[in-house]
């Protein structure tokens, strides 16, 4: 997965390394720590040992209550203020225009689609990205679907031969998602898997763009695919089955880049005639952030004939310029609870952290798209492998403290939800899979070996116990950086 170097930034932001299940170099984890080991329920199942499962729901040892929002304001607001705003206007947009420094963030950087496309830079990072997976291709850490390694022909396809010559003269074209668009990590339109061929997990969907969100066209390719962009990700689409509104405005561009926005509380339609009320509608999905328009009430729409303003019913979506506090963040990760998982966005669901660049973004606050990017967008404390759960669960409590914590180990990011009435710490995220161990499995066994993988596959609240005496570890054993939300600090001067 994605490592917090530099080199590790670029590629999390090109290759769109999304979280839930672990990549087979970081299955096989370390075993706990001599006494680390603890009790708990009886393993799922207890007699024979499948390979594979589907987990509980709720989650073990997760409690009516803890899906319930009001019960996590309560548990909040006896260690901070529920309504005292995070960020002022100021703190908040400074902390947007950090997300956009590629010195800190990479490739993963936000993008400025307005802004002029600097073409050495581009393809340096198309050349970096396409080395990559040749040597992914290479040495078969992907296959196709049927197992087969990648053909010459594949692999050729990859030589990272750009130069800035290719990039010279790029059209200034942005235009709208009205659907779920495939966003590819490589120019070709087949999937690419590890040797497990999960196929819920295809390595080449960077992500989705979602209805309603900008998508910028770079430059046509081979085979009737087009490089393009959105604001946090870059790659390969299908031009002509992308479900794209025509080109828009600059004025448009910038106000569906960075609003102001209200978010959709549900799905709705949006005639794209209101005159006559008949012909196509606009689809909005739950969670689209949707421009506020010059008049009040109003939001921009995109559709096949271009923006539109129209008024919504307010009910369907989040009032304007709400500020950033600790009750608006618990109440926007709630309306996500239960919502499916989708690794890059697979089948319209959401992993780890896109659920939480939607829920922030939804409030104002930007966030990478990728988990080891988000892990950098606020104060970081990094956690040494060894160090004591007490210790461990310390500073996570101190932070929270403090402000908003997303806890992250590498390829998962969580919101931490503070502890419950028994002190038991809690997350809310969105997750594939956990380990379970079965009964007869030893400290130390390698990984595979008397232990159960349990599908998830949504947005649940859970313990940090979850894969506790398995290869991989608990999560709170695993967590390796606490990340609080809060404003940047000022910037030294020169």
């Amino acid at each position: 997965m994605k490592s917090a170097s530099p080199c590790g930034v670029l590629l999390g932001g090109l290759l769109g390394l999304a979280c839930g299940t672990p990549p087979p170099e970081l299955a096989s984890q370390a075993p706990p720590p001599p006494g680390a080991a603890r009790s708990q329920e009886p393993a799922e199942p207890l007699g024979d040992c499948p390979a594979t499962g589907v987990a509980v729901d709720p989650m073990p040892r997760t409690l009516p209550e803890h899906e319930q929002l009001d019960y996590w304001l309560a548990r909040t607001a006896a260690v901070a203020d529920l309504d005292r705003p995070l960020f002022t206007a100021k703190e908040l947009a400074s902390h947007n225009a950090r997300i956009a420094r590629r010195n800190v963030f990479g490739a993963s950087a936000r993008a400025d689609l307005l802004a002029p496309v600097d073409p050495a830079r581009l393809a340096d990072d198309l050349n970096t990205r396409l080395g990559y997976l040749r040597g992914k291709f290479e040495s078969a850490a992907y296959v196709n679907p049927d197992g087969a390694a990648m053909t010459p022909q594949q692999i050729a396809a990859l030589t990272p031969v750009l130069d800035a010559g290719a990039f010279a003269e790029l059209p200034v074209e942005v235009r709208v998602a009205l659907d779920l668009i495939p966003i590819r990590c490589a120019p070709q339109r087949e999937p690419y898997y590890t040797p497990t061929r999960d196929l819920a997990f295809d390595r080449n969907l960077c992500s989705m763009a979602r209805a309603q969100e900008p998508v910028q066209i770079l430059r046509p390719w081979d085979g009737g695919l087009a490089l393009a962009r959105t604001p946090y990700v870059m790659g390969w689409i299908d031009l002509g089955s992308a479900a794209l509104s025509p080109p828009i405005a600059a004025e448009h561009v910038r106000r569906f880049s960075d609003g102001p926005f209200v978010r959709a509380a549900r799905d709705f339609d949006v005639p794209e005639d209101m005159s006559s009320g008949k012909g196509p509608e606009i689809h909005v999905p739950f969670a689209s952030l949707l421009p506020t328009a010059a008049r009040r009430g109003e939001v921009l729409l995109a559709g096949p004939a271009g923006v539109v303003a129209r008024r919504v019913d307010p009910a369907l979506v989040s009032a304007a310029g709400r500020p950033l506090t600790r009750r608006a963040v618990l109440t926007e990760a709630f309306s996500f609870l239960h919502r499916p998982y989708g690794w890059g966005d697979y089948a319209g669901g959401r992993d780890c952290s896109r659920f939480l660049m939607d829920m922030f973004g939804g409030l104002g606050l930007v966030l990478p798209r990728h988990t080891s990017d988000q892990a950098l967008a606020g104060a970081v404390e990094d956690l040494a492998p060894d160090l004591p759960e007490a210790e461990r669960l310390r500073r996570i409590d101190a932070a929270h403290r403090r402000g908003v914590v997303l806890l992250h180990f590498p390829g998962h990011i969580m919101l931490y939800l503070g502890r419950d009435d028994a002190g038991t710490p809690m997350a809310i995220h969105s997750f594939a899979e956990y380990l379970v161990p079965c009964a007869g499995r030893t400290d130390g066994a390698p990984a595979g070996e008397r232990e159960t993988l349990l599908k998830v596959d949504g947005v649940h609240v859970s313990d940090l116990e979850l894969g506790r005496g398995t290869s991989r570890g608990a999560f709170i054993q695993r967590i390796s950086k606490i990340t609080v939300l809060v404003p940047p600090a000022p910037e030294p001067r020169p």
